[in-house]
């Protein structure tokens, strides 16, 4: 029997390149199918992906994610009945075997359109990022979704979360879907050929990196009066890469100027996944530290990102992150104050070489995409079903 589905149909309602795992997820798919078609916005310019045969459907003319935000609602309200027309067009083609929807505006199209898809198209849900009702503008689109969220959901076969510790947000799944754990890991695709970080002990500094949204709860407030200190003999410096509002850009770069540090920070902005890998290995150190209430665990991709270019990673010291990363020498705990961040800093250049290779090599053994992902592959191979012609 082929084992090649004929077209899989993947929707998520911001570019992937925003969504690394999804990249990776892709990137898989496409091994499994003839055609993959990928809808989304048309907010990014680049199309990461490994197959030549994924078919990128981007709708609307380009509009990065800040500005979609400050669009008008009438504007968003037409683009999510685009996007839903659309994605049903792909979704009820006889060619279209699987389709999976990421977080809740995907799912909601699907949930508005289902009854009308034919019975063998297997249907699979995954929630990357928890939705935070709070900061949800009432009565958005955004807003809809996440309320019909749960309802949704009752009718998906499959349903998946980049870490079991989220579950508690799900406690009445359909007994009939199917759920997976799908942590967020760098794939073996795209890291496999990375070197390990070889900075020389005789660097004039000690480079510590923070990637993804910039913002409160990231201990970036602690690290600027550290880099106004030597540590081990050394200079520090100082990367904060990815999206971040004004105002809390302008808050770090008065606090740069209040302990004279100005020169020994830097900002990159959201870049192509592609260029993430090679900017990560130019450091020793990740900043992985996360207080927000959300479980995060296998779902901080940041963590295993650093440690696949051989970087220790900083992380929060409390239950959840000691349950997932106790055991493993290159996440280095701390409670994100600046006397703790100064020990951890410390430990970590001293033994950089050590955790370096321990933690390049916990990625290769463990802590890669397709681990948990060839589990989803073989369910979605053995249930394939054939629409009765």
């Amino acid at each position: 029997m082929n084992n090649m589905f004929n077209r899989i149909v993947v929707s998520i309602y911001t570019h992937p390149d925003y969504f690394p795992p999804t990249i990776n997820a892709i990137n898989c798919l496409a091994e499994m199918c003839n055609e993959l078609v990928v809808l989304t916005n048309n907010n990014s310019h680049e199309d990461f992906f490994i197959g030549n045969n994924i078919k990128y459907v981007k709708l609307g003319k380009y509009c990065d994610p800040i500005q979609y935000e400050k669009t008008s609602l009438l504007y968003k309200v037409l683009f999510f009945l685009k996007f839903t027309t659309t994605f049903f067009k792909y979704a009820k083609s006889k060619k279209t075997d699987v389709v999976l929807m990421y977080d809740p505006i995907p799912l909601f199209s699907f949930f508005l359109f289902r009854k009308l898809l034919k019975k063998s198209v297997q249907t699979w849900y995954h929630n990357h990022d928890m939705p935070e009702m709070k900061k949800i503008k009432k009565y958005s689109i955004g807003w809809f979704s996440a309320e019909y969220e749960m309802k949704a959901l009752q009718y998906v076969n499959i349903f998946s979360l980049p870490t079991d510790d989220r579950l508690v947000y799900y406690p009445t799944i359909n007994s009939r879907t199917k759920y997976f754990e799908l942590p967020n890991f760098p794939s073996q695709k795209i890291y496999n050929n990375s070197s390990l970080n070889t900075h020389p002990k005789n660097d004039t500094d000690i480079k510590i990196i923070y990637q993804g949204t910039i913002g409160k709860g990231h201990s970036i407030e602690e690290i600027i009066p550290l880099l106004a200190k030597k540590i081990c003999g050394k200079n520090l410096q100082l990367t904060l890469k990815g999206k971040v509002k004004n105002e809390y850009k302008n808050s770090i770069n008065k606090l740069t100027e209040t302990y004279s540090v100005q020169n020994k920070l830097q900002w990159i902005g959201i870049s192509p996944y592609k260029e993430v890998q090679e900017i990560t290995k130019q450091n020793h150190i990740g900043i992985a530290i996360h207080l927000g209430d959300i479980p995060q665990g296998t779902a901080s991709n940041k963590i295993y990102e650093y440690a696949a270019c051989g970087l220790p990673a900083l992380v929060l010291d409390n239950e959840q992150f000691r349950k997932h990363l106790g055991k493993y020498d290159w996440a280095v705990f701390t409670d994100g104050s600046v006397e703790s961040l100064e020990k951890a800093i410390e430990y970590c250049y001293n033994n950089f070489d050590a955790l370096s290779v321990s933690a390049k090599k916990d990625f290769n053994d463990i802590f890669y995409f397709e681990k948990k992902f060839n589990i989803i592959k073989n369910f979605l191979r053995n249930n394939r079903k054939i629409e009765n012609q």
